[in-house]
């Protein structure tokens, strides 16, 4: 993982004394020392009577509950079939934000068209709150998956059409006269020195996406109703039963970063010969 990927810098097997020392200690350990301590301040507030129990469930209440989830989730009861759902939501709004951010990157980057029309109403619409258009999406699409689906590429289109965007237009000038100097045509010049320029921005665009697009799709169950974790937290809040509602929360924070990683590891792959970490500011 790349909170371990930028190691130290090594000479002759030792540390390097200018390296800052956070730098030195891998973050596997930061995150769980981390984890630590705030589940120790958590329970400290409930101990000593800062906030009722009853308005934040103690640390142990929440993973009861969650071991309640999970236990039901690997027999596949009810949490199996309501994760299914909210997967498929989020990973079909994750392909379609992806095919549609990257179309509309590569078409405000290449066009004036794009440039001086697209670009600034899909500002507008991204200065829009977009949350507000979750009831308009049951409307139109009814209570099924597809008006999920469509909020969840709603809200994660936006950064992976920037980031394709920018990668495009960020192409070293230098390189791009040299193709021009061997006579490379447009499309020629597009697929062999600016998509591969790009690929490092469209992947941090995605990794946005893929966080953003389940809670997309978490919002459009709030709103739609039907199945989904989106509907059991929902369900669980209004029974005030919030010990549930946290292990809810937990289920779908890990879900988030596992469908993270799979682009990360996705971006590994392709842009291989590129060094990226794990978050996109590392990239």
């Amino acid at each position: 993982m790349s909170a371990t990927s930028k190691r130290p810098a090594r000479a002759g097997g030792a540390l390097d004394a200018r390296t800052p020392y956070l730098e030195r200690i891998p973050g596997w350990f930061l995150v769980t020392v981390s984890l630590v301590v705030l589940v120790g301040i958590w329970q400290l507030v409930i101990s000593v009577g800062l906030v009722s129990e009853f308005v934040l469930p103690s640390p142990g209440a929440t993973a009861a509950a969650l071991l309640d989830l999970s236990k039901d989730l690997v027999s596949g009861g009810q949490t199996w079939d309501n994760f299914l759902v909210t997967v498929t939501e989020t990973l079909i709004g994750l392909a379609l934000a992806a095919v549609v951010g990257v179309a509309l990157g590569v078409l405000i980057a290449e066009t004036v068209f794009g440039r001086k029309v697209i670009q600034p109403l899909m500002i507008a619409l991204y200065a829009a709150p977009k949350v507000a258009l979750a009831p308009l999406f049951v409307a139109w699409f009814g209570f099924g998956l597809t008006p999920k689906v469509v909020m969840a590429a709603t809200i994660a289109f936006f950064p992976v059409m920037v980031d394709t965007a920018a990668g495009l237009a960020g192409v070293d000038e230098e390189q791009d006269k040299l193709f021009l100097v061997t006579k490379a045509n447009r499309v020629q010049r597009f697929f062999k020195l600016k998509l591969p320029t790009a690929l490092p921005f469209i992947f941090a665009g995605l990794k946005s996406a893929a966080v953003l697009s389940i809670i997309g799709a978490i919002v459009a169950e709030f709103m739609g109703g039907g199945a989904g974790l989106g509907v059991m937290v929902k369900t669980a809040s209004v029974s005030f039963a919030l010990d549930r509602v946290f292990a809810l929360i937990v289920l779908l924070s890990v879900l988030a970063f596992l469908i993270y990683l799979a682009v990360d590891l996705v971006e590994r792959k392709v842009v291989h010969w590129r060094s990226t970490g794990f978050l996109p500011t590392e990239s």
